[in-house]
């Protein structure tokens, strides 16, 4: 998608503002945009945005607070790149991103691209995330309270002052849940040798988070401030007894802050510079106390930061943005076990301080010819990375280093004549391995400083047709993926990281839109995957990718009563999903390969009535309650109802 600055004419009352942009003569099946107006006022969360998306498939432990795993057109969500801001959130130890870090009500717009990178950057394998937080540049105020099922409550406020050269908004956010659902206990606490149906202890999530953002404009620049924190304490069920003794939290403290700096020039050739710093410090505590006795205490602390570059250089029907940036995380753990240190003797896991330091240096070439129907790009970036890890709490510990350098490429080209849009798209992306891949130490599992990247050739074509009241979208992709990192185990129990099988992958999406009567319109969805492994282990050779749903279907309706009251409907199947690579199912009974206990009917139901400055929103999420296998391989929560209130300019 190509970037451009603009300028905004407005009067001398008001701020000028420097918008960057996605030109929206490049939205595909491959890429798309919601604005805020979209979901800001509705009961969603932000993996329930993205789970209506064509493409998109959310996966999590049952629970609010609880781990989200997001896949894009199958792949791992290792591979699916988070942006927020154009900060890339994705962690070099474990790499993986908090979904439920930031509430829906401190977004102002989320775009998605299924295969190659926004904008500039590395080609990622799974596609790309990026969310652009609330920055409004009028007067306002907004006001949300929310209560649900299972204990939930959420408030949030929203404040924004425009003055004359510059914008101030600030925010809060606080949410809980008891999550307190029926979980059927295979061993309870008072009685081992039966089953029981008993709500789930010790599942409470709390979240407190707070923003300030500050956009200022001078002569022809704009600088952009931002600060954000977030507080959130998970507990940890048992969910084997479900004890009343059990303790165990996982807790974290998040304060991320940015600076943007836009200039735009008065040249012929050079439209505007960009400049970009980030900075983040993630503080977590891990303690595992599931009786009396025991008592583990782990800390891990995350610091991150960020600088980039990069003008836009334009000529005659093209437009060049060379960058580069430099990215620096540090992680370090400390861990006791019942008041004394974790000793670092290769049962027991050691202690660490890991760094990574990534140098990331390319650029992007657009085509925009005016007399033609089509437009085309090229991105090139050479992604340098220097990684290392040693144990600190061994004295005779070996310093583990690792460096490499990856190259991602990737070429676009859209036609379009009439109500007919045509693109198609080639990249090579590349998903580095973490640090705890490389040099992770839990005993009797070890990291792999010799693993290779994984790495991907993908090929997509799609199409958009628009035909009065009807909008069909379709777009095909094949994917060859390489050297798929796995954790596996010997026959002795003691496992590591190996690159173990590639990957051909073969996907359809398909989507119509019709608008039926003035009030009624629906959609129908389908995505449908294949694919196959090749290993030169038996057990992996010739199986289906785990992790992700082969085949999902949906339709809604929506209905806009009035001007007051609009309500909708949407039922979801999901089918063809295996746990692991092996391809292993298990049901709740044992057994192997009886049926698919992951696979899922959901229907969720929304009723919204707004009147003036005021908005509520009713959802019934998972309405008949379908009890399918979660995240974990565990039976999820089931039906979930939640009402929420807004009052603007209060």
């Amino acid at each position: 998608m190509p970037v451009f600055a603009q300028v905004e004419d407005v009067s001398t009352d008001d701020i000028e503002v420097i918008e960057v942009v996605n030109d929206q003569s490049f939205n595909t099946p491959n890429y798309q945009v919601l604005h805020r107006e979209s979901f800001v006022y509705s009961s969603q969360t932000l993996a329930d945005i993205l789970q209506s998306i064509n493409g998109i498939q959310i996966r999590q432990i049952s629970g609010i607070g609880n781990p989200v795993s997001v896949s894009i057109r199958g792949s791992s969500s290792k591979q699916v790149q988070l942006y927020i801001d154009g900060q890339l959130i994705n962690d070099s130890q474990f790499g993986g991103f908090d979904l439920n870090q930031i509430p829906t009500e401190q977004i102002e717009s989320i775009e998605i691209s299924k295969n190659q990178a926004i904008g500039t950057g590395a080609t990622p394998i799974g596609g790309v995330i990026r969310i652009n937080t609330y920055n409004p540049t009028e007067d306002s105020s907004k006001l949300t309270f929310a209560t649900g099922s299972f204990g939930y409550q959420e408030v949030n406020a929203l404040y924004n002052k425009a003055f004359k050269t510059h914008s101030l908004s600030f925010g809060g956010h606080y949410v809980n849940s008891d999550n307190d659902y029926d979980f059927i206990i295979p061993a309870g606490f008072s009685s081992s040798d039966t089953s029981d149906k008993q709500a789930l202890r010790n599942n409470e999530f709390t979240k407190k988070s707070f923003f300030i953002n500050d956009i200022f404009q001078f002569n022809q620049h704009q600088i952009r401030v931002n600060v954000q924190y977030n507080d959130q304490e998970k507990a940890l069920p048992n969910y084997q007894n479900n004890s009343p003794e059990n303790n165990s939290t996982l807790t974290s403290d998040n304060l991320r802050y940015s600076y943007q700096h836009q200039w735009l020039s008065k040249s012929s050739w050079l439209n505007s510079i960009e400049f970009e710093a980030y900075a983040e410090n993630k503080d977590e505590r891990y303690i595992s106390s599931p009786d009396s006795i025991k008592l583990d205490i782990n800390d891990y602390q995350t610091t991150k930061k960020h600088i980039g570059f990069k003008p836009l250089l334009t000529w005659n029907e093209f437009n060049l943005v060379p960058f580069i940036s430099f990215n620096k995380q540090n992680f370090s753990s400390v861990s006791e076990h019942n008041g004394k240190p974790t000793q670092c003797n290769g049962i027991a896991s050691c202690d660490i301080s890991a760094k990574q330091a990534q140098l990331n240096i390319g650029s992007r070439l657009e085509w925009q010819p005016e007399a033609l129907p089509i437009e085309a790009y090229a991105l090139f970036s050479n992604l340098q990375e220097k990684n290392s890890n040693i144990a600190i709490n061994q004295s005779s510990a070996a310093k583990f280093v690792a460096n490499d350098n990856y190259q991602t490429t990737e070429v676009g080209l859209s036609f379009k004549q009439g109500n007919l849009k045509v693109t198609s798209n080639v990249s090579h992306g590349v998903r580095t391995p973490t640090l705890y891949e490389l040099f992770g130490d839990r005993g009797s599992f070890k990291g792999n400083d010799n693993l290779l990247p994984e790495q991907a050739k993908t090929l997509s074509m799609g199409g958009q047709y628009l035909y009065k009241n009807l909008s069909l979208s379709s777009s095909i992709y094949q994917q060859k993926l390489e050297n798929s990192i796995v954790a596996i185990f010997n026959s002795s129990n003691v496992g590591s990281y190996r690159n173990v099988s590639n990957a051909d992958l073969l996907g359809i999406e398909i989507q119509t839109n019709y608008q039926l009567l003035t009030q009624l319109s629906f959609a129908l969805q389908a995505n449908i995957i294949d694919s196959e492994t090749t290993s030169k282990f038996v057990a992996f050779n010739k199986k289906k990718l785990p992790g992700i749903y082969h085949q999902q279907y949906s339709v809604a309706l929506k209905y806009q009563v009035n001007s007051t009251w609009n309500m909708s409907f949407k039922v979801s199947k999901d089918k063809d999903l295996y746990f692991n690579l092996i391809n292993r199912i298990q049901n709740n009974n044992g057994h192997v390969g009886n049926g698919n206990p992951a696979n899922r009917t959901v229907s969720d139901f929304s009723v919204n009535w707004k009147k003036g400055k005021h908005r509520i929103s009713f959802a019934a999420n998972n309405l008949f309650n379908d009890k399918y296998q979660d995240l974990a391989n565990r039976t999820s929560q089931g039906r979930s109802l939640k009402i929420k209130y807004t009052i603007k300019g209060f």
